[in-house]
């Protein structure tokens, strides 16, 4: 492939939030995520797991959970502070139900030899402990699902297909993960909502000369 084609799938991917009601074939599924499995991850644990939702009743049930916990964060007296913000947050909880598939992302949490090192010298070594806090800001249990959900929605992407990376559901991680019966050990840590897109949203990014620095 050459650069320029791989620069039009990266730039021509966005988020899509509305699908056409069409199925998305298992094939395609599982082959976009053995693709998702080659993404770099820590130590090559590849502590990741993905399962992959085509019924249609449970992804309306996971919609429902997620709906649920966000009325109640926005009944709360502490939103009224945020009240426009709250009402939209829970507006557009869960318009994931109307996905014809979810990708749930879990991951299964990685230590390194470091990460060992800390925990054990922590209690006695305020240095230790910066540094344990430190490698806490982004786990690499975390770095490694999210490099994994992004070669996830190129390659949605460069099968015509449209998705979106979800972080909302994770306010109903418990919930979920009980409907999808995820073995002890596994976290979720986010939703894929994908299907047959019925828009084209086009959103721009900033010029890279305001998010780039050089040091020479």
């Amino acid at each position: 492939m050459k650069l320029e084609e791989l620069e039009e799938i990266i730039k021509g991917r966005r988020s899509v939030r509305r699908w056409k009601d069409q199925n998305v074939s298992e094939d395609l599924l599982r082959r976009a995520v053995e693709m998702a499995t080659w993404a770099p991850n820590g130590g090559n644990f590849q502590g990741w797991r993905f399962v992959a939702v085509t019924n249609r009743e449970l992804i309306v049930r996971m919609a429902d959970a997620v709906q649920s916990v966000a009325d109640k964060i926005a009944s709360w007296p502490e939103a009224s502070q945020w009240k426009g913000d709250a009402e939209r947050m829970r507006k557009h909880a869960s318009y994931f139900r109307s996905a014809p598939a979810c990708v749930a992302v879990f991951v299964r949490q990685y230590e390194s030899v470091a990460d060992k090192i800390l925990a054990v010298r922590e209690p006695s070594d305020p240095d230790a402990r910066e540094i344990r806090g430190f490698r806490g800001i982004a786990p690499s249990g975390i770095q490694s699902a999210a490099a994994a959900i992004t070669t996830l929605l190129l390659v949605f992407h460069a099968m015509g297909l449209g998705a979106v990376w979800l972080a909302a559901p994770l306010i109903a991680k418990r919930e979920i993960e009980e409907l999808l019966f995820i073995p002890e050990g596994m976290d979720l840590v986010s939703l894929v909502a994908v299907g047959h897109p019925d828009e084209r949203p086009q959103k721009d990014r900033k010029p890279v000369s305001e998010v780039v620095e050089f040091i020479r």
